[in-house]
């Protein structure tokens, strides 16, 4: 997604400023573990997908599980949101309790988006000295969810040893055997991923992921840049530290330099890890690691760079747990990306890469999660290992057009490339298979993944449908507004919508500028739902909405700041647009959904639950992926009664 957090001052410059992060060494090898509890995510995995594949014979160690042990449909969070179902999975709690509701949180002072999964908090004081800024203390990275996840309960209360790779909405790491963060990591920026593309061309607007660098070539061809890293955090201008990056010519392709490496690249090729320097104003430095992609070659080259990940062999975040682990996996399998978001679906929506590159470096981080799960696994040394694969979720999302031939890019889609969510599923096909064979006879397996899909067809631009029904007031004169209500008229406003699925009323003492009363509250809400429920497509007839659910209802618990109001379940085909989720008002109140991000799941949850496989019958019958948690605990205390 397209969803960005930028930092003032980054604490991974100022934890490397300050030299408080320090490798430790994993200690000496445990005993090893007889029976063990692995539970394997594939994040997106659909069942009717799943299930029409098995039956064709093109998923067999998914039938033989299914017939062994056990399959069923897993019901999904509300909204059915990844950062959402993997708290719900890892707490056994609902987002009232854990608090997650969306992959953005809003700031209902100023109604502008936030990034919902961490926090990075800067210090606090500075001394000012020779011109410089210099930070008194390192700051400090939160998990904003809340409540305690399985692994850390089985450490505590079993005695269990627990190896958690890559899980969703794991950053900061947990203190435990063995931890690698997944979705939330930053990259060097302090963003989800912020990729670089140097262009010969101009270029229309991209999106909030992307630095778009035009550059001019002399007439031998060659061009000179600089690529940016993170702000130098001694400098009160907060300008970024930079490193040369040239391109020339070459015979097939392009040779790049960027710092101090040289690599020749195809059109079409992906480059090695490369490791940058990010020198800080005095003795020390920064180190990031980055993959090239020349998308286009001489005479008018474009050259694509990947979101800087936090190099694992000198992170300058805390990634990992115990801290060395990250650069012990480096030993043993080679650099890999660390960024919690890697697949740069962005890229692809943009169109700044193409499918075939796209799915390649797809290929690239599938391999590197597979040498990682494989390698925890073979080590024999946890009562509990839990990962997941994104993969699925990711390809998913943007090639559903070549599975849904009512996409209006389903016929644009490159023949060859339609088949490739049918591909991911036997991807993860043979990683169930190779799992399997790495079991020992009393281990226990379970198979989850947090949310089905759907066809993503039509974009709805929500805060439309509220201005047109009077419930939020645009300024006199404006027709439109940009990001974050940038042309709202809060005064008059009473409803708006932000995130993917969420709606809120502008209530008084809640909102900066709200006006809604707490006596008014109640019917507003009423009235708002039944209007979105009559809502139909002008092209089709069809509905727009399925369901819409009473916040206070459907969220019990104590962490309920950030909960929305109304949660908009959408129909199948449509979904909240990205204006949406930004807080912008666009002129339409509709529009095909002509991006190559072609498959979704924010939209009702009854359309698009997930999946359960395991090899043993389950004694308690899991109604959703909440449920999961007291199933694994359920297997890890039969292993350590």
């Amino acid at each position: 997604m397209a969803f960005t957090h930028e930092l003032r001052c980054h604490p991974a410059l100022i934890g490397a400023l300050l030299g408080t992060l320090v490798l430790v060494g994993c200690g000496g090898d445990p005993e090893p573990v007889d029976s063990r509890v692995v539970v394997l995510g594939f994040d997106g995995m659909d069942p009717v997908l799943a299930q029409r594949w098995m039956e064709a014979g093109k998923l067999p160690n998914f039938s033989r599980l299914a017939a062994d042990g056990h399959f069923q449909e897993l019901g999904t969070s509300n909204p059915p949101q990844s950062p959402v179902a993997w708290s719900s999975f890892a707490t056994g709690q609902g987002p009232g309790e854990h608090g997650i509701y969306d992959f953005l949180r809003r700031n209902p002072e100023t109604y502008t988006p936030d990034f919902s999964i961490s926090e990075n908090i800067p210090p606090d004081r500075f001394i000012k000295l020779f011109g410089l800024q210099v930070p008194l203390g390192s700051g400090e990275v939160i998990n904003r969810r809340k409540g305690e996840p399985f692994w850390l309960k089985a450490e505590r209360d079993e005695g269990a040893r627990a190896s958690v790779l890559r899980i969703p909405v794991t950053y900061p790491p947990d203190d435990i055997h063995r931890m690698l963060s997944g979705m939330g990591v930053p990259d060097l920026l302090g963003t989800q991923g912020t990729y670089t593309f140097y262009t010969t061309t101009r270029l229309g607007d991209a999106g909030s992921s992307t630095r778009t660098v035009r550059v001019r070539p002399d007439r031998q061809g060659r061009i000179e840049s600089d690529f940016e890293g993170p702000p130098d955090p001694l400098l009160e201008s907060a300008e970024p530290m930079t490193v040369p990056l040239v391109m020339t010519p070459g015979e097939e392709g392009a040779r790049v330099r960027l710092g101090d490496d040289e690599v020749t690249l195809a059109e079409g090729e992906w480059s090695d890890w490369i490791r940058v320097e990010f020198h800080v104003t005095g003795p020390v430095s920064v180190s990031g690691t980055v993959r090239l992609l020349l998308v286009q070659g001489y005479p008018q080259p474009r050259l694509y760079v990947s979101p800087i990940q936090i190099d694992p062999e000198n992170p300058a975040v805390e990634i990992a747990s115990p801290s060395g682990y990250a650069a012990d996996l480096v030993e043993d399998i080679g650099l890999f990306h660390t960024i919690g978001m890697p697949e740069e679906t962005w890229s692809l929506n943009e169109e700044h890469i193409s499918d075939a590159a796209w799915l390649e470096m797809e290929k690239t981080i599938l391999a590197e999660r597979e040498a990682m799960w494989y390698e925890t696994l073979d080590k024999h040394d946890s009562d509990l290992v839990v990962g997941a694969f994104v993969q699925t979720d990711r390809v998913t999302h943007m090639f559903y057009r070549g599975l849904d031939e009512q996409h209006p890019r389903h016929t644009d889609t490159d023949p060859a490339h339609r088949d490739a969510v049918e591909w991911i599923y036997r991807e993860a096909d043979r990683i169930l298979g190779e799992t399997l064979d790495r079991l020992g006879p009393d281990d226990r397996l379970i198979v989850i993944s947090d949310h089905g899909f759907a066809p993503f067809r039509k974009a709805v631009h929500l805060n439309r449908w509220l201005v047109d029904n009077g419930y939020l007031v645009l300024e006199d004169g404006a027709s439109e507004s940009d990001v974050i209500f940038s042309s709202v008229d809060w005064s008059q406003s009473r409803a708006y919508a932000l995130g993917l699925n969420g709606l809120f009323l502008n209530r008084a003492g809640r909102e900066g500028q709200g006006i809604v009363t707490d006596d008014d509250t109640d019917d507003l809400l009423v009235e708002i739902a039944a209007g979105l429920q009559d809502w139909s497509d002008p092209d089709t007839g069809e509905g727009v909405v399925r369901r819409v659910f009473d916040g206070a209802e459907v969220y019990p618990g104590g962490e309920r700041d950030d909960a929305p109001d109304l949660v908009v379940g959408y129909e199948r085909g449509y979904r909240a647009s990205w204006q949406t989720t930004l807080g912008a008002i666009p002129k339409p109140l509709m529009e095909p959904n002509r991006q190559k991000w072609s498959g979704d799941h924010c939209i009702d949850p009854a359309l698009v639950p997930g999946v359960l496989f395991a090899n043993f019958r389950p004694e308690v019958e899991v109604g959703s992926i909440q449920g999961v948690w007291q199933l694994t605990r359920r297997q890890i205390r039969e292993d350590e009664g």
